[in-house]
């Protein structure tokens, strides 16, 4: 049963019938930049409590919150690694083009204060011609809600940029039907949302 509700939730996303969201996802990002380029993304993303539950039961043969290699591969194969087909929900603006990833690296799953936490690299090793980028991770079908980690939810690496801010981007609404049966606390559900989009300008 558990291995069924895995494979809706991060394999079967388009066959859902309600678009509203039922999994909630904190992320926090790493940035490497080296002179004029975007080097990488280190994505961390931090899981509700159910999709926690669910992952730890299925695949965690212990119960100890470390996964083995073998656990590891397990669960970037399982409910992972079909992300690639939704561009492992990263959409990066730069230089008037959107980019998304070509390949991840470096997968890893662990458990940290009780919470399911993924972790992944994006290489991209792009020159910032305009020296400004754009880089907002979010699902198309609001299956997922995710926002930026309330605490540190960027860091640099390489060069330090001038500025950068999140804010949500009004020009990318996702408009999603049905009623909300579960919710982030304090949050209100409009029937339209708008990613948050980590804005960032070089010196």
């Amino acid at each position: 049963m558990i291995r069924r509700f895995v494979l809706v939730a991060f394999l079967c996303i388009p066959t859902l019938l309600a678009a509203h969201p039922h999994m909630f996802i904190d992320t926090r990002l790493k940035i490497g930049i080296e002179e004029n380029r975007l080097k990488q993304v280190e994505i961390t993303w931090y899981f509700d409590p159910m999709f926690s539950a669910s992952i730890v039961g299925d695949f965690d043969s212990d119960r100890n919150g470390v996964f083995t290699p073998e656990e590891t591969e397990a669960v970037r194969e399982y409910a992972f690694s079909n992300l690639k087909n939704y561009d492992y929900f990263t959409f990066l603006e730069l230089n008037g083009k959107t980019h998304v990833p070509r390949r991840i690296e470096n997968f890893k799953v662990f458990v940290e204060n009780r919470q399911l936490v993924y972790r992944f690299s994006i290489p991209f090793d792009l020159e910032i011609e305009e020296k400004k980028f754009a880089l907002a991770i979010y699902d198309e079908s609001y299956f997922c809600d995710i926002l930026f980690h309330e605490d540190s939810p960027v860091e640099f690496q390489g060069t330090r940029p001038a500025a950068w801010e999140i804010r949500e981007n009004k020009d990318m609404s996702i408009n999603y039907g049905g009623p909300v049966s579960v919710s982030r606390d304090g949050k209100e559900y409009s029937g339209t949302a708008y990613p948050q989009q980590l804005q960032v300008s070089l010196r």
